[in-house]
């Protein structure tokens, strides 16, 4: 995780109000970009809302870390690379989620407007608060780079592929030896270490506890148990996350969903009722 050099903070941890600016190194798209960008945007605290800061980026991208001069009469980012449609960029963080812009800087306040009042009110996307400098830096590339910011997402896209590829292949064989004991002697969901990206420790804690809990009660159906007692046991288990993932205001994404589902395609096939994968996407809710 990327740790911002100059914070906010206030009694309870953290100080941001409505109508304050931030201003912040970008940092590369992905992992075939310069590693460093040379560049600075900032963005704007519209306020709280549903235990949530909810931020927009400001429409300009400097060489230094501007100052209110310079960005006080600015419109909001629209982002418009690749799929995008003009939506703003904006975004809701969680309060508990951790800063991870590069280089954060309190810049002043300016006084909200209307309209930004409107957007906090329509405000729906959820994230960390880098995806504000995805933001700055991705839509600096498309309008001034976008032959070379093409060629680098390909590649990072041709390198994932690859990559998936290769862990597929090794987790067929693993799933050839897998057992209850190899499973109990394992952490679930490996890859949940960091946040963000992945969800809080909380959230991470618990659905570790409930994937081991799972693991427990479908071990003591015994070697052979029948397709109905399986079914209820990852049917429940499903569900959990389904509740859980309403309760943390929808944490469950692409990589987490993808997780989840492995470890229930190994519950499964330990079981001896891998059939039951088809089934599962009929109860997620995520």
């Amino acid at each position: 995780m990327r740790a911002s050099t100059t914070r906010e903070r206030g009694a309870s941890g953290c100080s941001y109000r409505a109508g304050h600016v931030y201003s912040f190194r970008t940092f590369p798209v992905n992992e075939f970009s310069s590693r460093e960008t040379g560049r600075y945007a900032a963005l704007k605290v519209l306020g709280l809302k549903d235990e949530c800061i909810c931020i927009v980026v400001l429409d300009r991208v400097f060489d230094h870390h501007p100052d209110m001069t310079e960005i006080s009469d600015l419109p909001w980012l629209e982002k418009v690379r690749f799929s995008f449609r003009g939506e703003p960029a904006w975004c809701c963080v969680p309060l508990d989620w951790d800063n991870d812009l590069e280089d954060l800087r309190y810049v002043g306040t300016i006084a909200l407007t209307q309209d930004d009042m409107r957007l906090l009110a329509a405000c729906r996307a959820y994230g960390p608060w880098s995806g504000a400098s995805a933001d700055a830096e991705g839509e600096w590339r498309w309008r001034n780079d976008r032959a070379a910011l093409q060629a680098e997402v390909e590649r990072s896209n041709q390198a994932r592929e690859a990559n998936r590829a290769a862990q597929g292949e090794r987790y067929k064989k693993r799933l050839k030896t897998l057992t209850w004991a190899k499973l109990l002697e394992e952490q679930p969901l490996p890859r949940w270490n960091e946040h963000p990206p992945f969800p809080p420790p909380d959230f991470v804690g618990a659905a570790r506890e409930r994937i081991r809990s799972t693991i427990l009660e479908l071990q003591a159906l015994g070697p052979r148990p029948s397709k109905a007692m399986v079914r209820a046991t990852l049917k429940a288990c499903v569900e959990w996350f389904n509740a859980k993932d309403a309760e943390f205001r929808n944490v469950i994404e692409t990589e987490e969903r993808e997780d989840i589902l492995a470890a229930l395609e190994e519950l499964a096939v330990v079981a001896r009722q891998r059939s039951l994968l088809r089934e599962i996407d009929e109860w997620r809710e995520w």
